[in-house]
This record gives structure tokens, sequence and C-alpha cells, in this order.
């Protein structure tokens, strides 16, 4: 017998065994009918197990050892091929573990204990979350054994089993938490359709697998049993005893084929060669039963399918899978290994596209190719019916048929084309390179050149109501892509090409162009409240919301419109003027925040989820503004615990890690006004999430400016501990981000404001530390902010500041630049005119003691008088 027969007669045999285990005589005698070509090798060595004495009853639950080494045996958990599993505490470190060791019965036949020892340098060799550790290994009386973390939970098979019977496409994650006996704690898998748990499950066990690939090691046994789900929501696979080890050029031998049939390549039912596609195969079958709750074949009967590549139908067993989980799982299992992923990566990245809804690289075999291995499959049918096709096929038939091809060939070649730029559109600009550090300068002449071609387009197909739809795509995408770098005059020329591309104010277009058109006049509100034009922005919130009121007719759009009109919420919220209606934002965010928890109830989207977070943000910052601290602290504590729950990849925008920064950094300055121990950690996770934002899209202003942001937070919480150097640290960052941001955006409303509080903030702490050249320089970049009220007010009082500086110490002798203290009281009183004359901006009226220098001057009484008569006005409107 050759040495690759001897492995695999002993793989059956501890096969044999385990079926014995489960399930007796009975279970044993169907394992041996069921492969036919070994029986008289099987036999052999069962009938040699049963003179040893070791082929009785199966063991009872105390038939094991009471410690081999440091452990302690409490209870066996199980066994398969090669090993019994049992828990154990290992007494030297107070832990519990699962101990497996060699299968007795297997010690007496030659290679058994150099198959196990093989085994425990597989898995020593790997480090990956979804592979169980080893923790420690040694051997007692001649027994192997090795220390694993012990888990809790169910494999695939088990899972299976407990949900037999139900209809998969009904099923979601609650079932599994049921069935896994989960608090709700666990994060990844543990959410969303049953579709997208499998997808997730399986993803996860793909990067493990990768893992081991990488090292040199292909498992050759992935099936439903040898992958568990942790009660915490991990994914891992188990059993390494039929590994393959070896370098990246030996992956490949012939001549063994362990593993499950059901599960098994086609290669390895031929004991062909074996490589990382083995595996691929294998996941892509576990899958398959995963979202069935069936396996794909089933016994000896079907291993002639699995040769021909004959696969069921997975939306025969499963109505909710998607279109392209469906591709995926084909192209995975192909009988052909040069038609399978190249590697298990691959794979997985395909499982993460059909999850994050973007394009994925396989695609479903040709009419060409599927008819071509129909043919293979039935020779006999085949022959037959392509006689008749040869003698029905007349030539006038053939000459109309194909006559009517062409035209149809004609029709579609626009839609080739628009499908072609959209898929640009959407995986190159839109949505995948923007999330890759470096990629945004790609993306935006990915966009750009979409935009082109869709103009181009419409000048020869106008009335094209899908081009029309997809031009408005492509423009609002790159005008988003302008706003992220500033470029916002650019970007509103885009909205309005869209608006008019849309029908422009025309009430009578499709519901599907007033979607669009709703979208548009939304992020055209945007940029006016950027600009500082509150009237032009609620002008084109009010049409919005029109164009939403004409979408809600049609039923198919209803998930649609209700995202809409909570984005509208939220940029209302977060730029409208309510000064005369204070209590207009919490009756809006109320509407919006119904409107966000019923699409999350609905849909397992990351996008409805982030929506849902930036309400809940956007209502807890306007508790926070009107002094509400504790309403304020309780939406945005549930803003976080929600945000943590998107996975790092989920592919929107601002990404994951960054609306995570966005809410601790409110909730960190709610902490602040409470004087919350806890603020420092909470305004430090925050800023360490937006400088890795920063570093990764380096030219998102948008990010930067909110890295000046929690800079300025947590300077204010180092001012209030008198940590006066670290503050102007940080102010001093802050503020160079800031600059960065005003110059690639002059009219971007909030970079000023944030400028602004960041220079006002950095004089005041100059001023207490006697700095005078400083804070002149300071002031002066206050100064120079002329259509700022609230910046000329600033820089007059660090100018009067500057001035009680001067008086104690006044400037050296010849030092031109600066001002005495008479200099700088004349600058503040002239600043504070200039302030006044354009708008002055605030309650202030002038009477704390920093403005004492200037009283008795007649212009400053003066001003002091209109200024309290403009506040006193002011006050009873309010």
């Amino acid at each position: 017998m050759a040495p690759g027969d001897h492995d695999r007669i002993e793989t059956l045999l501890a096969e044999a065994l385990a079926a014995h285990d489960q399930g007796g005589e009975a279970a044993l005698s169907t394992f041996v009918e069921a492969h036919p070509a070994d029986r008289a090798a099987l036999e052999r060595g069962l009938l040699r197990c049963r003179q040893m004495g070791l082929l009785g009853e199966p063991p009872s639950p105390r038939d094991f050892p009471e410690r081999l080494g440091e452990f302690r045996l409490v209870r066996r958990l199980g066994s398969g091929g090669m090993g019994v599993v049992y828990e154990a505490a290992q007494e030297s470190l107070g832990r519990s573990v699962a101990l497996k060791l060699v299968r007795p019965e297997l010690l007496y036949f030659e290679g058994a204990r150099e198959r196990f020892r093989r085994e425990i340098e597989a898995v020593a060799r790997l480090q990956h979350p979804a592979i169980v550790p080893v923790l420690a290994s040694g051997e007692q009386d001649g027994v192997p054994f090795y220390a694993m973390e012990l888990m809790h939970g169910l494999t695939v098979q088990e899972l299976c089993t407990a949900l037999a019977g139900r209809d998969p496409a009904t099923l979601r994650a609650e079932d599994l938490r049921q069935a896994l006996g989960s608090d709700g704690s666990g994060t990844d898998p543990l959410r969303g359709a049953w579709w997208q748990v499998c997808v997730r499950v399986v993803h996860a066990v793909a990067l493990g697998v990768r893992h081991a690939h990488l090292r040199g090691i292909v498992h050759r046994d992935i099936k439903p049993s040898n992958v568990m789900l942790t009660r915490d929501g991990r994914s891992v696979l188990l059993d390494f005893g039929v590994a393959l080890l070896g370098g990246r050029g030996e992956f490949t031998r012939t001549g063994n084929t362990p593993g499950s049939p059901a599960f098994m390549s086609p290669e390895q039912l031929r004991g062909d060669a074996v490589d990382e596609r083995t595996d691929v195969y294998s996941l892509g079958a576990t899958l398959w039963q995963m979202l069935t709750l069936v396996p794909p074949f089933r016994g000896e009967k079907d291993l002639q399918r699995i040769r021909d590549g004959e696969l069921p139908s997975l939306t025969a067993h499963n109505r909710e899978v998607p279109r392209e989980l469906v591709v995926v799982v084909h192209k995975a299992m192909d009988r052909d290994r040069e038609r399978r992923y190249a590697d298990v990566d691959a794979f997985a990245d395909d499982l993460l596209a059909v999850l994050q809804r973007r394009p994925i690289r396989a695609r479903r075999l040709g009419p060409w190719l599927r008819t071509w291995r129909w043919c293979q499959r039935h020779r006999g049918l085949a022959t037959a019916l392509a006689g008749l096709v040869l003698f029905a096929l007349l030539l006038p038939t053939a000459l109309a048929v194909r006559e009517r091809q062409l035209l149809r060939e004609l029709d579609q070649s626009l839609d080739a084309t628009l499908q072609a730029i959209q898929s640009i559109l959407v995986e190159v600009g839109s949505e995948r390179l923007r999330h890759q550090p470096g990629g945004d300068e790609t993306a935006g002449k990915a966009l750009t050149e979409a935009v082109a071609l869709h103009r181009a387009l419409l000048g020869k197909h106008a009335d094209n109501p899908r081009l029309v739809g997809n031009a408005a795509d492509a423009l609002m995408a790159l005008a988003l892509h302008g706003v992220r770098h500033g470029q916002l005059d650019r970007a509103r020329e885009l909205f309005a090409e869209a608006v008019a591309r849309l029908g422009g104010d025309d009430p009578t277009v499709p519901s599907g162009r007033l979607l669009k058109r709703s979208l548009a006049h939304l992020h055209l509100g945007d940029l006016a409240a950027q600009n500082g034009d509150p009237a032009r922005a609620d002008r084109e919130y009010e049409a919005a919301t029109q164009d939403l009121d004409g979408a809600a007719r049609d039923p198919a759009l209803r998930i649609d419109t209700m995202r809409a009109r909570v984005e509208l919420a939220l940029q209302r919220l977060a730029h409208g003027d309510f000064a005369a209606t204070p209590e207009l934002p919490f009756t809006i965010g109320a509407d919006a925040l119904q409107l966000a928890r019923q699409l999350c109830a609905e849909k397992d989207n990351p996008s409805d989820t982030m929506q849902l977070v930036s309400l809940l943000q956007g209502l807890g910052n306007r508790h926070r503004r009107n002094k509400q601290l504790e309403p304020a602290r309780s939406m945005l504590e549930e803003a976080l615990a929600i945000v943590r729950t998107l996975p790092p990849d989920a592919p929107i925008w601002p990404p994951a890690s960054q609306a995570t920064a966005a809410v601790l950094q409110t909730l960190g300055l709610v902490k602040l006004d409470q004087r919350d121990r806890s603020t420092f950690e909470t305004l430090k996770e925050a800023l360490a999430l937006r400088e890795a934002g920063v570093a990764a899209q380096p030219r998102d202003v948008l990010l930067r400016s909110e890295l000046g942001a929690v800079l300025h937070a947590l300077a204010q919480m180092n001012v209030a501990q008198a940590q006066d150097d670290l503050a102007l640290e940080r102010l001093d960052r802050a503020i160079a981000e800031q600059r960065q941001v005003v110059a690639a955006m002059p009219t971007f409303v909030q970079g000023h404001d944030y400028l602004r509080n960041h220079l006002a903030l950095r004089g005041t702490q100059l001023a207490r530390l006697g700095r005078a050249d400083d804070l002149q320089g300071n002031a002066e970049e206050l100064a120079s902010m002329r259509t700022d009220p609230s910046a000329l007010r600033a820089a007059a009082s660090h100018f009067l500041r500057l001035g009680t500086l001067r008086e104690a110490a006044p400037p050296a002798t010849g030092a031109t630049a600066s001002l005495d203290a008479e200099a700088c009281r004349a600058r503040a009183l002239q600043l504070l005119i200039d302030a006044e004359a354009i708008g002055w901006g605030s309650n202030n009226p002038l009477d704390e003691a920093l403005y004492a220098p200037l009283q008795g001057r007649p212009s400053f009484e003066a001003l002091r008088a209109r200024v309290a008569a403009r506040v006193g006005t002011a006050s009873r409107r309010g």
C-alpha cells in the first residue's frame, strides 16, 4: 500500500470511529457501505479495534483519564475523526481550557501520533481571531495532547440542525442569538437578515483561512461541523487534523483525499492535487448549507454531481439570497479550479462587496458555457435536441431571428454603456476609492470622466430617462467630492446642473426624478447655509420638501423618500435659523427620529444607521446649546452605542471611525459642561480617531476642520487644569489646521467660526501668561476678519488686555511694531465701532470691567448707548 493510501485509510478509519461514537453500530455500517472501494481495508482496521476491545459501546461521559500533565479533565465535549476533546482545568493558571488528545483507538495504528503532532504544529503556527490558538501542548504515557481556548457556542452544523424545518428566508439574526443563547452583546455576525449573518460568518472564517494559507497550511476539511459560532459573535475554524503543511511551493500534493464528501472539492474526490482553491470550494459549500440549512449534496449518490459541478439552486431553498451572492457561491464552488476564486482573499472580498452592496468581481457563467456543461452532463439528450434544432431552424426563421436580435442589440447598446459608466461611478468614484488612503484624487478623476461621458451621451439621447437619472447621480457625486475638498462654487454649479437636468422647477416630472431632484435641492441648501445665506437655504429646503411630497405618492419609493426626509431634517437642524422659533428644531428632530428608527427596524443598512446616529447627535447638540445637558447626554450616549455597532469598513461617508469621533466630540463637550471626570478620555478617543481620519484622507478639508475642533475642546480642558503649555500647543495645532481649511474654502462659514474661536481662546491664554508680543500678533489676525463682528469684538478685548500689559511693561525703545498702552486702547475702541457697524452680533452691553479703560471717552459712551438700545430691542423681540 502506498504511503498516501495509508493516510487515506487512517482518515477513513478515524471518521468511522467518530460515526460509531455518534450513532453506534448502525451508523458505523452505513459509513462502511458508503465507501465500497475501501471497504476491505476499513473492515480490517475495525476488526483490529474490536479485537483490542476498543470498539464496544460508545464511551460513557466519564470514560476518560483524570488528568494529563497539569490539566485536570472535567468532562468530555466531543470527538472527531482524529481526536477527542475535553473540558479541562489548567490548575497552574486557574483557567478552563479545551484539551484535545489523539483518539486512543488510533494509537495502535502507524502514523497516528505523527499526524496528531502535525495538527499541533499547524495550529501553533497560526494567530488569528478566526482560529483557536494553541495555549500549551505535551505528551503523557505516549498520548500527545494540546490545550486550546475553551469556547461556548454552536458549530454551523449544530445550528442548522437546531433550525431544521424553518424557512431560511424568514430567519434573522435574532434566531441565531436565540439558538446560541446569546445575550445580544455580540457584534458583527449577530445582526441583520439571515443571508447577511451567513455571509459575515463565512467572511470571518475566510480571513482566518487566508491567514493559514499564507503560512503554508491548507485545511482540506472545511465543513459546517468545523466552523463554530460563539455567543459573543466570533466565527472560528476548528480541527486542523488533516491539514496539509508546507511552504507555498508545496501546497499541491496528490494521492490523499481527506475530508467530508459533501463538502469536498471535485479534485479531492478525484485524488488530484490540492491548493488554496480547494479550501475556497469547501468554504463556499459551507456557506451554501448555512444559507439553506441543508447540505448542497447528500451522501455517496451525489458524488458524481459534485464532479460534474451540478450545483443545486440556492434560491429554490432560500428566496431571500441576493443574486450577487448566488454568483459568488457558484464561483467559489465551480468544478473547474481555474474558474474559482484564485485565492481566499478574492472570495472574502466579494463576500464583503455583497454585504456593502457594491459590485462584485465574480461574473455568472455565460450562456454558452452553461449550455456546454449541461450537454456534457446529458450527452444523449443533448444530441437528440441538437438534431431537432438543426431540422427546425429553416433559413427564413433564422434571418428573422437575427434581424430582431440586431434591433435589440442597438437598443441595448446605450444601456450597456450606461451600466459601464455607472459601474465606474459607483465602484471607483463614489464608494470604493474615497474610503482608501490616497484614493481621493483618483476618485475625482473617475467622477469627472463619468460626468463628461454622461454629458456627451445626453447630446444624442436627451430623452432617455435612465440616462437623465444616471447623469444626475454623476453630477451630484462629483459635487459632493468637490464639497469635501473645498470646491464649493464648483459643487454649487454641479448641483444646479443636476436640478436642471431633472426638470428644473417642473412639478410634473416622474417621481423618480422628483426624488433625485430633492437631494440636489437639499445639498444646494446646505451650501447656501455654509455660505452664510440662510434665506437661500430655506428656499432650497422648501423646494426639496415639495419634491419629496411629490415622490411620496409612488409606493415604490417609500423607503428612499423616508431616507431623503431624514437627510433633509439633518441639514435643517445643522444649518437652519431657529432664533424666532426655538422649539421648531426639536419638532423637526422628533419627526425625523421616528422615521429613522422605522428605517433601521425595516432595513439592515449602514447608511440608515448613520442617519439615526447623526440625528441623535444633532438633537443632542441642540439640547447642549440650550443648556439641557441631561437630555443631551442621553441622546449622545445612545448615538455612541449605535455607531459603535457599525463595521469599520461600512460603505458610508463619513467613515464609521469619523462618525464615532463626531459623537465622542459632542459628548465630550457635554461632559465638559458637566465637569465630568471622564471628559478627557472621551475627547482623547475622539482626537485619535480624527488624527487617523486626516492621515488617511489628507485632502479632505472637512475632516481637517473637525480635527481642529476636537483639539480646541481638549485645550479648554487644559486651560481649566492650568496646563498652559499643553493648551497653547493644541491651540496652535488647531489654528494651523483651520488656516488650511479657510484657505481651501474661503466661503466656509464654519471654518471661519472655528478659526475665530481658536484664536480667541489662544489670546486669552497669552494675556493670562503675559506674553504681550504673541498676544499682539494673535489680536491682529482676529482684527483681519473684517466681516465677522464676533472676531472684531474678540480682537478688541485682546487689545485691551494687551494695553494693560503694555502699561505694566512698556515695549522696548525702538520696537516700532509694538503698540503702547494708549495705541492698544484706541485700536480696541475702533474695532468695537467697526463691529457695531456690521451687525454687532452679541448681547454684550459693554459694561464688564475689561472695558473700564475706555469709559469716559465720548465715542465709547455713544457706542455703549447704541449697543444697549440694540441689545434691549433684541431682548424684547425674544
